[in-house]
């Protein structure tokens, strides 16, 4: 039956797979399951042949699994775990690159967004698949919660984790990859392209100066199935701009003795889960990382402290979307509104 499941998904991601011509545009549209999700790029061009196009593609895809392998907390071999076991290392630029981004919105965030939340991921089961080898190694304590723990130095290019501080990069990489992505095409001369890592997602410009479409989902629960028409609970429409949902419905541990559901949004100050969180954060602004970051982030602080820090920042706009006795309520920041094409709140 595995067998049959696989040849089913290759099929799936073969139809969704397609390259050439449409109208007066060279096409190529592919799909990848990378980074524990699926990965799609659109790209466009009226300039570059289809051999280049397609071409530029496939380097993005190999791209994006080179960064998955050095970035995850999950590959045994990758050089976040290198440094989280020798706890100071020279790294690659990319490496120094995300975790320096990542400090500065743990600095932004108040501390609500934090990369080192490892031990209490563990203790809470959402490692469950991870490989023993590395999961053994995670603290139990989580003594070394908390951004400060990591010690940058740029002059020698190098991370030092202090008080058994351990690296989780899951809630940021997959932003920091889009936006790597979208470099990428942007220097093979392509500037019409979309590019969707399973919600986070770049929008660069679109045919005729038209503008994506993107969907902000409705709360699920208690096992509710929806169309896609049904599941939307508001459109945007974006260009030259980056999107990221952060969800509590996405992503939870369900502990069956109890009946208890645990959230994967984590409140570093209190070393636990937060039990008390928006259903989503939606958030809009120019860099893909900085959007799956706050994203988790904001999750953690709130509507109220959420919507207050987006309108202090000009090119951050928010979407929070709660769902209290199962009636969705959804708040904006300042300027959200102006990318809403249309609404569906019932």
């Amino acid at each position: 039956m595995l067998t049959r499941r696989i040849f089913s998904l290759v099929l799936v991601l073969l139809a969704l797979n397609s390259c050439g011509f449409k109208g007066k545009e060279r096409e190529c549209v592919k799909t990848e399951a990378l980074m524990g999700t699926f990965v799609q790029i659109k790209a466009y061009s009226d300039g570059l042949s289809q051999e280049k196009l397609n071409r530029a593609v496939d380097e993005a895809f190999k791209k994006a699994l080179e960064l998955e392998k050095k970035f995850s907390i999950f590959y045994p071999e990758s050089e976040v775990n290198a440094l989280n076991i020798s706890k100071r290392r020279e790294v690659s630029i990319e490496l120094y690159d995300i975790v320096e981004k990542s400090i500065k919105i743990s600095e932004l965030t108040g501390g609500e967004f934090d990369i080192t939340v490892a031990p209490i991921l563990k203790a809470d089961g959402f490692y469950a698949d991870m490989p023993a080898g590395i999961k053994d190694l995670i603290p139990d304590s989580p003594h070394g919660v908390g951004w400060r723990n990591i010690i940058m130095n740029s002059e020698a290019g190098t991370i030092t984790l202090i008080n058994g501080a351990w690296i989780d990069l899951s809630a940021i990489a997959k932003g920091y990859i889009v936006d790597r992505l979208s470099e990428l095409l942007q220097e093979r001369r392509i500037e019409k392209f979309l590019i969707n890592a399973g919600g986070d997602i770049y929008c660069a410009d679109k045919a005729k100066e038209a503008l994506w479409h993107i969907g902000v989902r409705k709360p699920v629960s208690g096992g509710e199935v929806r169309t896609s028409e049904e599941g939307i609970i508001a459109v945007l429409g974006l260009k030259k701009t980056a999107v990221a949902t952060s969800g509590d419905y996405e992503n939870v541990v369900f502990d069956p003795e109890t009946g208890e559901v645990e959230s994967h949004i984590i409140d570093p100050l209190k070393d636990e889960p937060r039990t008390e969180v928006p259903s989503s954060i939606t958030v809009i602004g120019p860099r893909c990382a900085l959007a799956d970051a706050l994203a988790t982030g904001m999750m953690a602080m709130g509507r109220e402290k959420a919507i207050d820090l987006a309108d202090t920042l000009s090119d951050i706009e928010i979407i929070v979307v709660e769902n209290p006795e199962g009636k969705a309520e959804v708040s904006f920041s300042k300027g959200a509104k102006e990318y809403v094409l249309t609404e569906q709140i019932k």
